[in-house]
């Protein structure tokens, strides 16, 4: 395993490329997009550290389906593709935890997925800053940074810059969040939950 260091919009592996093996967030976010059938990258993913990018394209033996990019800067551990199937192939507990997560991945993948075709653009934006506030926790501050830029969380909302710049601005007039440039505090998560109205 060896240790590359990523600048914020850097892509740590891209869409169709041949899969050279598997990286793991050590420290930093990285987002997960694809393509949506308009041409315009759709981030449906944020990892944080200790997960896993690429090994879907590696146990397949198949292209990226999707690009990782580096959200922040951050150091991503990669493991080869001939080192990471030999673990598999003599680690039971590391297939188990595998498909384990491939399962998980799925099923927030069909989520947003309905939840992207059923809910408004409030809807979604509340429930993306939730999940964004639960990636970006610290142990150590008592108040969670959630650093994104308009674009990105745009993206992950799937609507319009200017559609999410109003919807910050309403939930700050609501007292729901502050923010400080590309930062945003939440302020009260029972609010933001209710706005969510996900079941």
């Amino acid at each position: 395993m060896v240790t590359i260091c990523f600048k914020a919009g850097q892509p740590i592996f891209i869409a169709a490329e041949k899969a050279k093996g598997v990286y793991r967030v050590k420290n930093g976010k990285v987002k997960k997009s694809a393509l949506t059938s308009f041409g315009a990258q759709h981030i449906f993913y944020i990892c944080k550290e200790n997960e896993y990018l690429g090994y879907h394209a590696v146990l397949s033996q198949e292209l990226y389906a999707d690009c990782a990019i580096a959200l922040s800067d951050c150091e991503v551990d990669f493991i080869a593709e001939k080192d990471f199937l030999k673990a598999v192939n003599t680690s039971h507990l590391l297939s188990r935890r595998l498909l384990k997560n491939l399962s998980h991945e799925f099923s927030v993948f069909l989520n947003a997925t309905k939840f992207l075709a059923k809910h408004t653009v409030r809807e979604r934006s509340a429930l993306n800053l939730l999940i964004l506030e639960s990636k970006f926790q610290n142990e150590i501050e008592t108040e969670t940074e959630i650093i994104i830029n308009r674009n990105d969380l745009a993206s992950m909302v799937g609507t319009a810059k200017e559609s999410i710049v109003r919807m910050l601005k309403d939930f700050k007039e609501e007292q729901l969040i502050t923010t400080k440039r590309s930062r945003i505090y939440i302020k009260d998560y029972e609010g933001l939950i209710k706005i969510a109205n996900f079941k």
